[in-house]
């Protein structure tokens, strides 16, 4: 496991964990990141041969905080209870924004690639949103941070255990003399 997705992972467990608590909540940061990531991707292919590397990191850094912030705005004015919770993670967004640059993400990947990122990620936010809010009625600690890391490590033990099951060999060994 290479550093660089470790990273890159971790930042999006911070969203996926916090921000997870309802469907609704989950669905909107998921948009507002596939907006903001995708806008940056592009704006950032345009300028990148034009600049130099400590341009480049500077340039991230203000397009990345720009169009988060204007997410953010529109969220706000949109829907400003879906906001007040989910308020914390739009600068959670710039940052991995900032990362995925850094890392070479944009500059390498291609547009399938890229839609992988995003689908996956919009997977796993609305599926352990949807799930947390089905059974944060019966178990309310699910809705808190910890009830996600905790159901989130589950729904990764349970996927483990399903694609590592070895088949049965049918041939017996014989014992050797």
């Amino acid at each position: 496991m290479s550093k660089q997705w470790v990273l890159t992972q971790g930042l999006l467990l911070v969203p996926l964990v916090g921000a997870s608590d309802s469907f609704a909540g989950a669905l909107g940061l998921w948009l507002a990141w596939t907006l903001v990531i995708l806008g940056h991707g592009s704006v950032m292919g345009l300028i990148r041969p034009r600049l130099t590397t400590y341009q480049r990191l500077l340039a991230s850094v203000v397009l990345a905080a720009t169009l988060a912030t204007c997410a953010g705005f529109a969220v706000q004015a949109g829907a400003l209870e879906m906001f007040q919770p989910l308020s914390l993670y739009f600068g959670w967004i710039a940052l991995s924004c900032v990362v995925l640059e850094h890392e070479g993400f944009f500059a390498e990947s291609s547009l399938p690639a890229r839609l992988r990122l995003v689908g996956l990620f919009g997977l796993w936010m609305t599926g352990l949103g949807a799930l947390r809010e089905l059974t944060g009625s019966n178990i309310p600690m699910i809705l808190l941070a910890p009830g996600g890391f905790i159901l989130l490590g589950l729904l990764l033990a349970a996927h483990q255990a399903w694609t590592t099951v070895a088949p049965h060999s049918i041939v017996e060994e014989k014992p050797r003399p």
